[in-house]
């Protein structure tokens, strides 16, 4: 008698999964978000690392419950991040890549939620790839690429709870909201409008029971972390948000506003969310999803009537894209048809990916960029230079550590040993940090929003590199100003131009006073 292999059951194993994975409806989904890693980490060193990712690098040298601009998680993540892969800028942007990729995997399966087939599933899918804000979000390291994964992931939560799913799907509702919101409080945009759109619609007969509320009760569970390092330092990110929306951002009018989410979305898409918002409205086989519909017009008022920023509003996209392109999968049944409006699709994204990840060199890129008369907005107040702000911070920053080594250099050892490196802003002090750490400079210190908590690190102020300003206002608290030299660099941001660097001397008040003043939360 002949005994069966004991591993025999098992050697069928990755057969199965094989099939599994090369079955169409599979494949629809893991082929394009593929794509949208490759492409990430293929382009990912572009022109340099970005002003506000050598901030979050300095962060994740500080891990805490909260940063005065943003939550912890993010910084989490990028803190393992760095252990496991490292300091290299393709380590660095690894994982917004990743989120990049699922966020194309949450499109197709609400697409296919929705009742789209596979043409359907990968038309919204080319979508997401097309778009330009989610080529830039997904390009650098920041919590903007995880905040959409997180809202798509939520939208597709709640498109289940809307089609008759089990009602414990509140409670991973919940769950994904309250984590999302660890990463940015943005969410809450997201949680008002489900929270308006449901109670518009008569599915706000879902609400009843206690699942909805296990729900929202763990997202605050979540949220509290967060909430009480808010309120052990006096609430600051409160003053951040006042401070930039007075200060520093530009109030978008509602035309303008939805003109930027063209572009931002990519205008040749513009027919599918478009076409899916109002699907949702008045298409009969979409009736029971009509509270994301109430959803996207409380989410686009709110951030539009609280000043926000246009790509705020991106995260919320691919539920329409899922929608619009199950419309389309209806109305197109011809292959011809189907053929052209994808192609369509595809073209325009080759045509203005160039603004959403730096695939041209830099001069290409501005002359590109004049010729189709397609310019981002940064949503703030500052002058502008030849570059749109998201590619002028990639540039200048390792060049500005050299030169504060340079000056650095030039002082006596005794000096160098108890001299510190006052920085304007987080992005001058992210690149001493992070450039300059390898040069033996010590730590920046700076006012500028979480960098003010980390304090001085010891320094006394008695000898001091000081980055920006003029002769005039440091000889108002220092006996000694010397301007050693400066930087320049075309493409920069003109508030990042032409940088003074001094070495001031014999503090005319403490240290201590001074810090207190240097607070600067925006």
């Amino acid at each position: 008698m002949t005994m069966p292999h004991p591993a025999e059951p098992h050697s069928r194993r990755p057969s199965a999964l094989l099939a599994r994975l090369s079955r169409p409806e599979t494949l629809v989904l893991l082929l394009p978000a593929l794509l949208k890693l490759l492409l990430h980490l293929a382009g990912a060193r572009g022109y340099g690392l970005n002003g506000d990712e050598l901030y979050y690098l300095a962060c994740s040298d500080h891990l805490d419950w909260g940063y005065v601009d943003h939550p912890p998680l993010s910084i989490l993540l990028l803190h393992f991040d760095r252990m496991l892969l490292g300091d290299s800028v393709v380590a660095i942007r690894f994982l917004p890549a990743v989120a990049g990729a699922l966020t194309v995997v949450c499109t197709g399966l609400l697409a296919r939620r929705l009742g789209a087939g596979l043409y359907g599933q990968l038309l919204a899918m080319i979508c997401v790839l097309a778009a330009p804000v989610y080529l830039a979000l997904d390009h650098m390291f920041s919590m903007n690429a995880f905040d959409v994964l997180f809202w798509s992931a939520a939208l597709l939560v709640f498109v289940r709870i809307l089609d008759g799913e089990h009602p414990r799907s509140w409670v991973w509702l919940g769950l994904i909201i309250g984590i999302a919101f660890e990463n940015k409080i943005s969410i809450l945009f997201l949680a008002l409008g489900l929270a308006v759109g449901i109670l518009l619609t008569k599915k706000r007969a879902l609400l009843m029971g206690p699942y909805p509320w296990v729900g929202a009760g763990l997202a605050v569970l979540l949220i509290l972390p967060n909430i009480l390092w808010q309120v052990q330092n006096d609430w600051p990110t409160l003053e951040f948000i006042r401070n930039a929306l007075t200060k520093k951002m530009v109030h978008f009018a509602l035309p303008e506003f939805l003109r930027q989410q063209l572009v931002l979305m990519n205008p040749f898409s513009a027919p599918v969310w478009l076409g899916g918002l109002a699907s949702l409205f008045f298409l009969p086989a979409l009736r029971r999803f009509r509270a994301l519909a109430w959803c996207y017009l409380v989410v686009c008022g709110v951030i539009v009537y609280q000043g926000g920023k246009p790509y705020y509003l991106a995260p919320i996209y691919p539920v329409f894209f899922a929608a619009g392109a199950f419309a389309a999968g209806r109305w197109i049944t011809v292959r011809w048809g189907r053929i052209l409006l994808a192609s369509f699709l595809i073209a325009g994204g080759v045509l203005l990916a160039p603004l959403g990840m730096p695939l041209l060199p830099v001069e290409t890129f501005i002359s590109y960029s004049s010729a189709i008369g397609i310019r981002h907005s940064s949503g703030e107040l500052h002058a502008e230079g030849r570059l749109p702000d998201f590619y002028a911070t990639m540039f200048g920053w390792e060049r500005l550590a050299t030169v504060v080594d340079s000056v650095y250099r030039t002082l006596p050892p005794e000096d160098r040993a108890r001299c510190g490196i006052f920085c304007q802003n987080y992005m001058q002090a992210g690149s001493v940090d992070f450039y300059g750490r390898p040069k033996g400079l010590p730590q920046a210190i700076c006012g500028h929003n979480s960098y003010w908590y980390w304090g001085t690190h010891g320094c006394t102020g008695e000898v001091l590199i000081v980055l920006g300003g003029n002769v005039a206002g440091w000889k108002e608290l220092f006996a000694e100003v010397n301007e050693r030299a400066r930087f320049t660099d075309e493409y920069v941001q003109p508030m990042h131009n032409n940088i003074p660097i001094f070495v001031v001397r014999k503090p005319l008040q403490p240290l201590g006073p001074m810090w207190l003043k240097a607070k600067n939360f925006i």
